[in-house]
């Protein structure tokens, strides 16, 4: 491969440039000295001038509108000097800094890019161009080449954009706390319920580092997500091996989010499955002052067998949220019952004599457990199911089925209250699809381990973006929404991007159903 020396004139370094690889598939190979360079060197590309917003009747131009946004929220955090003065990967900006490499790749997630090939789209975007001050954009190669570069025995500049990101979210935290209870710094928010989930996520390379073998074969990785239940947000993604346990090395990662919550948080709730029910990450949270409610472990030996010594008149009955619902709906005034809808499967398995498994009622029981090698006593939440088999219409047998729940909880909650709060982090499930369809953060682009570890905070930095815009600018909902519904509303918004006044304007159009929350959402992000 040559290369070709140049001498530039606003420095006497001399700046060797390497041929480029060509890219038939995505049409991004340039000639060197076609390539548009700054005016200035020694700075970022990314100069992010101050986004405007209008309104204007007129046929749409371009759907990158919504970028305005996610633009305003990194000029108001400072987020290009804090990437720049953590990362130290790069020895000379030739011609992007560490901020405009990690932004690229950030706003290709955040605009539905699934790959570093996607980013294509925003490179050859006038209107991108424009709204980031840019001349130019790194292409895929380069994204690459730079994630490959987080690959360091120390993971020193790793460990440095993970800390970027949760100085960000600590800022946040900060701006949300003020403007809800005021200037007072002694005043916190009331909880903050930390959920843990792993996921595993197959791997079609056979070269991948750090991939291994599952325990139902999968060949791949197993990531953990630590999210914050009230916002969805992303407080640690870790890249693992997947041939482990989902509750692996948890512990020190809660030791160090944990931390980070109690100064802006009265309260901390953590919760997880039955994998996550272990002494280590117990420990972690009583060591913090968190409250924790897992799933137990061994339901089905050890805890049923202890669970059917529970004498009869210590069961209560149990209504799930959706039968105390109803059942709250039926003691209104003016209350009339619905007309059911006859239920086709059901019918139609009884009709074939298939086996059907129904519940015909739960009920609920408590005792205390002081668990081995611990000086603590924690709470054990049974809950009791009766399962009717039948075959087609013949009813065959009963069958109990228990579950079992351990927390530290404070006793002012009820039992049900417990159940209720410990199965809300189903929803956890739901926070980790949306990671891998939503943002791609479970694509892992390059084979080296740490560098698809540097992904995953970058995708974290995508996901979070928008859970920031809707906690600073937009309705609380908008929080919960899927992140398919958000990028509709407040990124693909078609837009005009036009320069005058030395300014950058951007156009949107009154067509766009949410054109009026997004100038108001700009504004508040500014100020």
């Amino acid at each position: 491969m040559q290369s070709e020396s140049r001498k530039y004139p606003d420095t006497a370094k001399v700046i060797t440039v390497t041929a480029r690889a060509s890219h038939v598939n995505s049409g991004t190979s340039v000639a060197p000295e076609d390539l548009n360079w700054p005016d200035r060197f020694l700075v970022p590309v990314m100069t992010l001038p101050k986004p405007h917003l209008e309104v204007q009747d007129e046929a749409p131009l371009t759907i990158w509108g919504g970028l305005a946004l996610v633009l305003a929220f990194v000029r108001s955090f400072n987020v290009v000097k804090r990437l720049n003065t953590n990362l130290d990967l790069l020895k000379l900006w030739l011609p992007y800094s560490e901020a405009d490499h990690v932004l690229a790749q950030t706003f290709n997630l955040y605009v539905g890019g699934t790959c570093l090939e996607d980013m294509a789209e925003l490179q050859n975007n006038e209107a991108v161009l424009r709204m980031t001050g840019a001349c130019r954009l790194p292409d895929p190669t380069t994204a690459g080449d730079f994630l490959r570069r987080f690959d360091e025995p120390d993971r020193k500049n790793l460990l440095a954009l993970r800390r970027t990101s949760d100085e960000l979210q600590e800022d946040v935290w900060e701006k949300l706390r003020k403007r809800r209870v005021g200037r007072s710094k002694k005043k916190k928010m009331p909880l903050a319920t930390v959920d843990l989930d792993g996921h595993i996520e197959e791997e079609l390379g056979v070269q991948k580092q750090g991939a291994d073998f599952s325990y139902n074969g999968k060949w791949g990785f197993q990531p953990v997500a630590i999210t914050l239940a009230q916002t969805s947000e992303a407080l640690k993604l870790r890249n693992r091996s997947a041939n482990g346990r989902s509750s692996d090395d948890v512990a020190a990662d809660l030791d160090e989010v944990l931390p980070r919550l109690k100064p802006y948080f009265k309260r901390i709730l953590v919760r997880g499955d039955s994998d996550f029910d272990r002494q280590d990450i117990r420990d972690v949270c009583r060591k913090h002052g968190a409250y924790f409610a897992f799933v137990a472990r061994d339901h089905k030996t050890a805890r049923t067998k202890q669970a059917m010594l529970i004498e009869q008149e210590r069961w209560r009955p149990y209504l799930s949220r959706i039968e105390r619902r109803e059942q709250a709906r039926q003691q209104k005034p003016g209350y009339r019952p619905r007309t059911k809808k006859p239920n086709r499967r059901r019918r139609r398995a009884r009709q074939r004599g298939y086996k059907e498994l129904r519940q015909a009622g739960q009920w609920m029981a408590e005792q205390f457990w002081e668990p081995e090698g611990e000086d603590a006593t924690y709470r054990l939440v049974f809950r009791r199911q009766l399962v009717e088999h039948r075959e087609g219409q013949i009813h065959l047998f009963d069958e109990y089925r228990f579950w079992s729940v351990v927390t530290d909880l404070p006793l002012e909650m009820t039992t049900t209250e417990v159940i209720d709060e410990t199965y809300q982090r189903c929803d956890q499930e739901n926070i980790i699809e949306q990671l891998g369809n939503g943002v791609a953060a479970w694509r892992m682009p390059v084979a080296e381990y740490l560098g698809n570890c540097a992904w995953l905070e970058i995708a974290r930095l995508a996901w979070n973006f928008g859970k920031w815009i809707a906690l600073l600018a937009l309705p609380a909902e908008v929080t919960r929404w899927e992140w398919k519904r958000f990028r509709k509303a407040f990124v693909l918004v078609a837009a005009q991007v036009v320069k005058g006044g030395r300014q950058i304007k951007t156009r949107i159009f009154t067509s766009h159903r949410y054109w009026a929350m997004m100038v108001e959402a700009l504004g508040k992000l500014q100020n």
